[in-house]
């Protein structure tokens, strides 16, 4: 039985036309700044190559793909330690906001993680996202500020919003929740507790959010407070090894902020070991109310983000785009909330 003919991609366009996968990509969406003679030869290349541009190339056919993606790095979306496996969080409420959202406009929605740690990431991705007719393109942190990757939307003219981007955040849409605020509003609950030795983990180097949080946690502690900085990475695990060094020192923090919750749930868990108690012998705090709180005990106290919210905000910027209505304002800040429960006390 004769095997089907695989369809060529604009991988093999850029191989036959000795161009790169940009060039290909701007000569299907019809960029000017194409010079003559690389258009010629790409041409070319599709001519012999009877390649024909598919769904995703709909600029061209003037098509909608009532279809909205969340795009996230795979190590974000989906992580493996050993036998353990785990969803993040943040990525799980973003999804369920961004599902219901699209639901109620008549949207299909879809999760697209790709791994960035993979070279030749970008033209693999052109290459996947070519067939796909997308209206729309989410990204959450860090794939917000991968700034390679906003080339490649902007050359296949697919739009695109950010969650919380850092780097030349007027390039796109955005939408964010108040980091700043909330670490500081954190910070202002443990000093009125009487705390006066904090720790504090930060987040993946790649999160300029989690920066965020960190600078502000610190300012507002300046000069009233101790800080004992450790870093960190949003994992359960990363949480446990930075919690266990805080409570080994003799002069342990009587506080720790955690800048996410499962970091949080970590140092819970390295105090528990310890024989401590949460909060009578020291405070915890996190960051985002997601829903591993549900599970811990006693009760997170955290910053909250109203994640789902900025989801439906960035479906509904994506949707009035494609729709030609009159479009939401650009960048959205949503407020964040410090939600008080029975993991902090006082000193």
């Amino acid at each position: 039985m004769a095997t089907e003919k695989r369809r060529p991609t604009i991988i093999d366009i850029a191989r036959k036309a000795e161009v790169s996968f940009k060039t290909v990509s701007r000569v299907l969406n019809e960029n000017p700044r194409v010079a003559a003679e690389l258009r010629s030869r790409v041409l070319k290349a599709m001519a012999e190559l009877d390649y024909q541009p598919n769904l995703a190339a709909r600029s061209l056919a003037g098509r909608r793909g009532y279809a909205i993606a969340l795009l996230v790095d795979g190590s974000e979306f989906f992580r493996e330690d050993d036998a353990n496996a785990y969803f993040s969080p943040y990525l799980v409420d973003l999804q369920a906001g961004a599902l219901i959202a699209c639901r109620e406009q008549g949207y299909h929605f879809f999760v697209e993680p790709y791994d960035f740690s993979v070279e030749g990431w970008e033209g693999g991705l052109r290459a996947q996202l070519s067939r796909i007719a997308l209206d729309g393109v989410m990204l959450a942190p860090p794939s917000a500020d991968r700034l390679p990757l906003l080339d490649a939307l902007d050359d296949l003219n697919i739009p695109y919003i950010r969650f919380a981007p850092g780097l030349e955040p007027g390039r796109s849409p955005s939408v964010a929740s108040d980091e700043d605020g909330g670490a500081r509003a954190m910070a202002e609950h443990l000093l009125a507790l009487g705390h006066r030795r904090i720790g504090l983990i930060g987040g993946p180097k790649d999160h300029i959010a989690a920066a965020v949080r960190v600078v502000a946690f610190q300012e507002a502690v300046a000069g009233r407070a101790e800080v004992i900085f450790q870093p960190g990475d949003f994992t359960f695990e990363g949480g446990l090894a930075a919690g266990d060094a805080l409570l080994a020192e003799d002069d342990r923090p009587s506080a720790i902020f955690a800048t996410n919750d499962f970091m949080a749930a970590g140092v819970v868990t390295a105090a528990i070991r310890r024989g401590l108690k949460v909060p009578e012998d020291v405070s915890i705090g996190g960051f985002d109310d997601s829903a591993v709180v549900r599970f811990l005990w006693p009760p997170l106290t955290t910053v909250r983000q109203p994640i789902r919210k900025m989801a439906a905000a960035a479906v509904d910027y994506l949707v009035a785009q494609a729709s030609g209505r009159e479009l939401p304002e650009r960048a959205v800040e949503l407020a964040s909330e410090l939600v008080v429960r029975g993991s902090t006390g006082a000193v």
